[in-house]
């Protein structure tokens, strides 16, 4: 039976705002190929986890991201493993020029949107015993497209999930950003809104104030710069 690496790789990229005393406009995006097919590879022999790492390193040409397994999708005729990567835009050194990054979002647990494309799911709760098993309904025909929308959206999931108990929104940011930059990525991963106090006081915690601050734009005060500081031994709570 066939085994294909499969690379989720999402990325965090910034749009200028053009009203001066908002924050820049962020967008979760996606790389694909120029079909919109997640980057794959077939598996023959050796660690996977390394060729999944050697395989993005040559699509942008840096070894600055976060990568995990995520899950094993089994089909009639092949298996794929399914990799999560996190990255900042500034992390994309040199894209090749098979690939491009594209726009990605879910919203109100209904909708995937892919690029210029919106396809509706449904989740379906399955009881068995003491064990919840979900399954997901995408409803597209194409069976390529259906496979790689589905480990796209169990990948978002997986992130959304973990993103109030782990640093895994860290791995968005880029080496310095503002506290802001932090709560308008967990809202827009979340598809929520948060009490700014609130969460400050969470995070507060778990980044460093750095001697750099954002620019000044048309003197208004520039906001204070942070990087992630992991406390060891410590809960994420």
């Amino acid at each position: 039976m066939k085994i294909n690496i499969v690379n989720c790789i999402f990325v965090l990229d910034s749009v200028k705002n053009d009203n001066i005393r908002k924050n820049d406009i962020k967008k979760i995006k996606v790389l694909v190929d120029e079909n919109n097919n997640l980057p794959e590879i077939e598996y023959e022999s050796g660690n996977i986890k390394d060729k999944s790492k050697n395989f993005i390193f040559k699509l942008i040409g840096s070894d600055s991201y976060h990568l995990e397994q995520v899950y094993t999708l089994e089909g009639k005729s092949s298996i794929d493993i399914v990799y999560l990567g996190i990255t900042n835009i500034e992390n994309i050194h040199s894209l090749d020029k098979k690939y491009k990054l594209v726009d990605f979002s879910i919203k109100d647990n209904k909708e995937i949107i892919l690029d210029n494309e919106i396809f509706k799911y449904k989740t379906i709760e399955k009881i068995d015993g003491n064990n919840i098993e979900y399954t997901h309904e995408i409803d597209v025909k194409d069976s390529i497209k259906n496979r790689n929308l589905l480990e796209l959206l169990i990948s978002y999931k997986r992130i959304r999930s973990n993103i109030d108990n782990t640093d895994i929104m860290f791995k968005f940011m880029a080496n310095t950003f503002t506290l802001e930059d932090v709560r308008i990525v967990y809202e827009l991963i979340k598809n929520t809104t948060v009490d700014k106090s609130n969460f400050r006081k969470k995070i507060i915690k778990y980044v460093e104030e750095t001697n750099n601050s954002s620019e000044e734009k048309n003197g208004y005060r520039p906001s204070k710069k942070y990087r992630f500081k992991p406390l060891k031994g410590d809960a994420w709570v």
